[in-house]
C-alpha cells in the first residue's frame, strides 16, 4: 500500500471546496463555546494569541478565527492546499496573521525546520475533516496537543459514525478518497477518549451540527453529518 501521507497529498491536490462555508459559519458562531482566549476578550489581554489548523486545507477554521487572534500557523501535507490557504489569507485580508506552511508535523522524526518555537505554544490547534484520514489519530492528537500552551483548546471536526451509509456511500462515490480512509467517523465516547488518553481531559464538548456536508465531485454526491468537539489541555 502506498504511503498514506502521499496518498492525501495527491488526492487534495483538487479542490474539494464543498462544506467549507458552513465549517465557517458554525466554527465563528460558536466561538466563544470553543475557547474563551480571543484578541477581544479580558482573558486575551495583554497577550499574543496564536493558533495552529493542522491540515488546514483551504483554511476555513483559520479564515473564520482570524479577526480574533493575532497570529496562525496552517501547516498541511499537500502544497496545493496550502498555497490555497495563502491565496485564501490574502484576498481575505488576514495575510499579516495567517501564513501556510508545507509540513507533515506527524512524521518520524519531525524535521528539525518544524521544530522550532513558532510551531510550539499555541492557545487553539484545530484539525477539521482531516482525523479520519490519519493512521493514528491517537497518536496524531498526542503530538499535536503538545504543542498548545497548558490550557490551550483543541478543537475538532469531523465526521460522524453512520451505519447506514457509512463507509459505503464514500467508498462508491469517491474511491480515490476512500483509500486515504482510515477511520469511519467518530463518535462522542471515542473522542473524549481520544483527548484524554492524549492529555486533554478538560472542558470535553460534542456538538453534532444539523446540517450535513454535501461532498460533491465529477456529478457524484453524498451528505454527510459532522461533529465540532474541544478540549483543554491539563
Amino acid at each position: 500500500m502506498a504511503d498514506l501521507t502521499e496518498l492525501n497529498r495527491q488526492y487534495f491536490r483538487e479542490e474539494f471546496r464543498q462544506g467549507q462555508e458552513l465549517i465557517f459559519n458554525e466554527v465563528q458562531g460558536r466561538r466563544s463555546w470553543i475557547s474563551d482566549t480571543w484578541s477581544d476578550t479580558e482573558s486575551g489581554k495583554g497577550r499574543k494569541v496564536r493558533m495552529l489548523e493542522y491540515a488546514c486545507g483551504p483554511g476555513a477554521v483559520s479564515a473564520a478565527l482570524a479577526p480574533f487572534v493575532d497570529h496562525i500557523v496552517g501547516m498541511d501535507v499537500s502544497e496545493e492546499m496550502v498555497k490555497q490557504f495563502n491565496i485564501n489569507a490574502q484576498e481575505t485580508g488576514f495575510a499579516d496573521k495567517m501564513l501556510g506552511y508545507h509540513g507533515d508535523l506527524l512524521a518520524e522524526p519531525v524535521p528539525d525546520e518544524l521544530s522550532g518555537p513558532e510551531f510550539c505554544d499555541f492557545d487553539l490547534v484545530a484539525v477539521s475533516m482531516a482525523l479520519h484520514h490519519f493512521d493514528k489519530p491517537d497518536v496524531a492528537l498526542k503530538r499535536l496537543g503538545e504543542r498548545l500552551k497548558k490550557d490551550g483548546m483543541f478543537l475538532i471536526i469531523d465526521l460522524v459514525p453512520d451505519d447506514e451509509h457509512s463507509p459505503h456511500a464514500l467508498r462508491n462515490a469517491f474511491p480515490q478518497a476512500s483509500a486515504t480512509v482510515r477511520t469511519h467517523g467518530f463518535s462522542s465516547e471515542h473522542m473524549q477518549k481520544l483527548f484524554k488518553d492524549a492529555g486533554m481531559g478538560q472542558k470535553f464538548d460534542y456538538q453534532v451540527i444539523q446540517e450535513p456536508v454535501v461532498f460533491k465531485k465529477e456529478g457524484k454526491e453524498v451528505k454527510k453529518t459532522i461533529f465540532i468537539a474541544r478540549a483543554q489541555r491539563s
